[in-house]
């Protein structure tokens, strides 16, 4: 049901053709993190995308995921009035302690994200503090 309040039609054509409802619709990722021996482990359902729509970046304690996918329709023999597809976004943020940000190792099979965070080793995690 489509509220007249957050958003209300500029135009006839939209009122017909417009996407809000289903821009507003947003599908959940599961989510799984735990635990493993000396890692975390993050696995993140996200079916429909290709590895080249997958973003992962691990900057200072938090892990950053995006991906991002639309659907491409190839039929140029249609003279089309209005032609709309569907946008799927993700993004996730989470934050870690201890991580070896140069050993982190991801992969992505049948719709799910797999994101290893080896933890650092407990001699690396000492802060030298030099006095002045």
């Amino acid at each position: 049901m489509r509220n007249e309040v957050t958003k209300r039609p500029s135009t006839l054509f939209e009122s017909l053709f417009g996407d809000d409802i289903a821009n507003n619709v947003t599908y959940g990722t599961g989510i799984d993190i735990y635990k493993e021996d000396d890692k975390y482990i993050v696995d993140l359902e996200i079916p429909g995308f290709q590895k080249e729509d997958i973003d992962v970046q691990f900057n200072g304690d938090v892990l950053t995921i995006q991906a991002s996918h639309t659907e491409k329709s190839e039929d140029e023999t249609k003279d089309y009035f209005y032609k709309s597809r569907r946008t799927d976004r993700v993004h996730r943020q989470i934050r870690f302690a201890d991580v070896d940000e140069s050993k982190v190792d991801g992969t992505y099979e049948n719709g799910v994200l797999k994101v290893i965070l080896p933890k650092k080793n407990k001699e690396d995690i000492v802060n030298r503090i030099t006095i002045k």
